[in-house]
């Protein structure tokens, strides 16, 4: 079976700007992968820029992959050259994107680029996850995640012996029956372990579902394991949800040398809901207004 997961090479025109010169701003995706969670403020971004998503690299797919959050914003790098060959770059994320872009800027920045504008939002610090969840990705550690679900012990046997998280995935694909695996147990542990990530899956195949839970899997390793190797010299906006706020945001002061931070209405859930993208929106949009206004001499 092809576990393949399919993405796109480029970035996606989310929304065109008023004039064909119109200044880019991308947004770099979730910790899905996907960027469907910017649609509703992506309509309210101020007309003079045209909208972009970043998408999933081509690497993370339906087995878990030891990928780093350096590796992905290089290969993001090259979506955004392809749209905008030189600065000044407006990059924005949320939750992982906003880690994700956190380190385009500062690799764009060491590389002599200017950076017209980095905005994270409600994006969890580096060292805000255990040590633990950086844990690399093996044949051993996929048997035990997949173990409490499966009825085949015949089969797991044959599984571990694979030689990598890779190969042991492949042999899921090629291998696996719905009736040895317990669906509906993995389900409830999936909504226990990401509820908000994945509110129902039950409209998904086994592979869409893996693929799905892989995905989550492969972006919190790399985020957990993530630690800059520099800092930002440029200002870094940091959105903070008000509702159940996450603990230590002002950390990222120790990788942005000027961070500017800004209360936001929701929860990290709810930020761009149709409720709260409008409030968004009009701080995003002064962020941007500012970071675009030509700078005085002198």
């Amino acid at each position: 079976m092809n576990i393949q997961y399919h993405y796109k090479k480029a970035a996606v025109l989310l929304k065109r700007g008023r004039s064909s010169g119109a200044t880019p701003i991308f947004f770099v995706h979730d910790g899905t992968g996907r960027i469907e969670g910017y649609f509703k403020v992506v309509e309210l971004v101020e007309h003079s820029f045209a909208v972009y998503g970043i998408t999933l690299d081509e690497r993370v797919g339906y087995a878990p992959q030891n990928i780093s959050i350096e590796e992905l914003a290089v290969s993001y790098i090259e979506q955004v050259k392809q749209v905008q060959p030189g600065g000044p770059y407006f990059i924005a994320g949320w939750s992982i994107g906003g880690t994700i872009a956190a380190e385009m800027a500062r690799i764009l920045e060491a590389e002599g680029e200017e950076i017209g504008c980095c905005v994270l939002v409600d994006a969890p610090p580096p060292g805000y996850y255990p040590r633990q969840d950086a844990q690399p990705f093996s044949a051993e550690s996929e048997t035990d995640y997949i173990r409490p679900f499966l009825h085949n012990e015949e089969l797991l046997k044959r599984w571990s012996r694979s030689r990598s998280a890779q190969a042991f995935w492949t042999a899921v694909a090629d291998t696996l029956q719905p009736p040895d695996f317990d669906r509906t147990s993995f389900l409830r542990y999936v909504r226990e372990e990401w509820a908000d990530i994945f509110p129902d899956g039950s409209g998904l195949s086994l592979h869409q579902l893996f693929c799905a839970v892989n995905i989550v899997r492969t972006l919190h390793r790399a985020r957990a394991a993530y630690v800059p190797r520099g800092s930002i010299d440029s200002p870094v906006h940091v959105f903070q949800a008000t509702e159940s706020p996450l603990e230590g945001m002002d950390r990222w002061g120790r990788y942005c040398a000027h961070p500017v931070y800004i209360p936001a209405e929701g929860n990290h859930y709810s930020l761009f809901d149709a409720r709260h993208s409008p409030a968004f929106a009009r701080q995003f949009n002064r962020i941007l207004e500012g970071a675009a206004a030509p700078k005085k001499s002198g």
